[in-house]
């Protein structure tokens, strides 16, 4: 399967950032035409403000513009939780080696040199997001057992729950069916038995209140520790 047909089967957004006007809108219309949603920024403050809004799949990131550079921008997107996934294929001047390498140790996962081929350009960047979408996938995946596995320990414990209340509550109303039968007042020991019987739900109910508070939040929110090295 070629990967243009593979990156059809969901909606991609690439972002463009570049303050060259001209390239810019080449690159806008040709990655259109590769059915790509095209997001663009002129700047590195622009482009971050961007990615931070919007999430595209894959930002091509220009090194030489005014205001933030490209490297500046990548080093802030990959230090963002929430953006540091996103891959970032920097442009650059042919020759500046200092730049390219700056860029890769910020984060960058490629780079192409200006003036580039356009052919070669669109083959890097399908590459990458064909890579994208499995990684996409992946993690789909593994938040989905982390839910599952979450709901099976929900499970077990509720069970687990249901099996010590039971008892007293059995004890309780067993107890009320007697007492029930009897005549005259309720004697002192089955005072004593409800109220130990009782005492003993209260004591499983606060430790509910205890799990509660030490477990606020969902597993699937912890999904970062979660023993899957191949996806970090």
């Amino acid at each position: 399967m070629g990967t243009l047909s593979m990156l059809k089967k969901r909606s991609l957004t690439v972002l463009i950032v570049e303050d060259d006007d001209e390239l810019r809108e080449i690159l806008h219309a040709e990655f259109e035409l590769e059915g790509l949603t095209v997001l663009t920024a002129t700047d590195g403050s622009e482009a971050v403000t961007t990615v931070r809004r919007l999430k595209p799949d894959l930002i091509l990131m220009d090194i030489m513009m005014p205001v933030m550079n490209g490297i500046e921008a990548t080093e802030i997107i990959k230090n963002d939780e929430e953006t540091k996934h996103i891959p970032i294929v920097m442009l650059t001047a042919a020759g500046n080696k200092e730049d390219i390498v700056k860029g890769l140790e910020v984060g960058a996962i490629d780079y192409i040199t200006k003036p580039f081929f356009m052919p070669e350009l669109k083959a890097r960047l399908k590459a990458i997001l064909q890579h994208k979408i499995m990684y996409d996938e992946l993690k789909r995946i593994q938040n989905t057992l982390i839910k599952n596995e979450r709901l099976r320990t929900m499970s077990a414990f509720t069970e687990a729950v249901q099996g010590s209340v039971n008892g007293p509550l059995t004890l309780i109303f067993g107890r009320i069916h007697l007492l029930r039968r009897k005549e005259g007042e309720i004697s002192k020991d089955d005072l004593r038995t409800l109220e130990n019987a009782a005492n003993k739900i209260k004591d499983i109910i606060n430790h509910l209140g205890i799990m509660e508070c030490l477990y606020p939040t969902p597993l699937l929110h912890d999904s970062d520790f979660v023993d899957l090295p191949f996806l970090n």
